[in-house]
């Protein structure tokens, strides 16, 4: 798997990892600009970033091989037929090796997991299945999978800060099936921030301003309960 891995922009501040997933169809590179409009919308800009690429499969309702984290069945993303756990559970073994291996080079650093589309369903299970804390996940354009991980989540689940939004016109997920999976994490009881923007299955820069607003506010608050905790010593 081909990684790609950015330095923050501004080196001089207290850096954090973004790790983030792509979608079907596409490599790690897809979003290396995305960094660039992390801090011009969002004023972020002491995000490392980590950009996977997804193995290759074969994507079955199209008969076609291609990145994807896992196959998709069926044409229609909005369709109730099962989510393909075992390439689910593969990919989720990869993106841990990866998040382990940050934790490893650099234990003291905040990490974010993220994703859009395919990358966002796959950033919440990954974020969701953890036994240390996450900085938050962040999931765009993408929805909740079928998988038994969201039945019942554990307390540092449901601690872990998720900010998911989604456009109201996208005609690849549809808003009805991210609002079901907003659902799904509620009644299991997940700190969620949930936004919609009138737009298709992509990005826009009142998306990304939010999104800013959202890792500055809990950066703020990890930095102040590390002050706390020093305090107490």
């Amino acid at each position: 798997m081909d990684t790609i891995y950015l330095p923050a922009l501004d080196e001089t501040a207290r850096s954090a990892t973004l790790i983030w997933l792509h979608g079907m169809g596409v490599d790690g590179s897809d979003f290396e600009a995305f960094q660039q409009e992390l801090a011009q919308f969002g004023n972020i800009r002491h995000l490392r970033f980590v950009l996977p690429t997804a193995p290759k499969r074969t994507v079955t309702y199209l008969n076609m091989e291609m990145n994807a984290w896992y196959d998709v069945k069926e044409g229609d993303f909005n369709a109730q037929g099962n989510d393909d756990l075992e390439s689910m559970n593969a990919s989720r073994e990869i993106i841990q090796k990866l998040i382990d291996e940050e934790r490893k080079k650099s234990p003291d650093t905040p990490i974010w997991l993220g994703g859009f589309s395919q990358g966002a369903a796959m950033a919440l299970l990954v974020g969701y299945s953890q036994v240390e804390p996450l900085a938050g996940i962040i999931a765009l354009s993408g929805y909740v999978p079928q998988h038994p991980r969201f039945k019942e989540l554990s307390d540092l689940a449901k601690q872990t800060p998720v900010f998911m939004a989604h456009g109201t016109l996208d005609t690849v997920i549809s808003i009805a099936k991210a609002r079901s999976g907003l659902e799904t994490l509620n009644l299991a009881s997940a700190s969620v921030e949930f936004h919609e923007y009138p737009m298709m299955h992509e990005l826009c820069p009142d998306e990304i301003t939010d999104l800013g607003d959202f890792i500055q506010a809990h950066t703020e608050n990890m930095q102040a309960e590390e002050l706390e905790e020093k305090s107490e010593k």
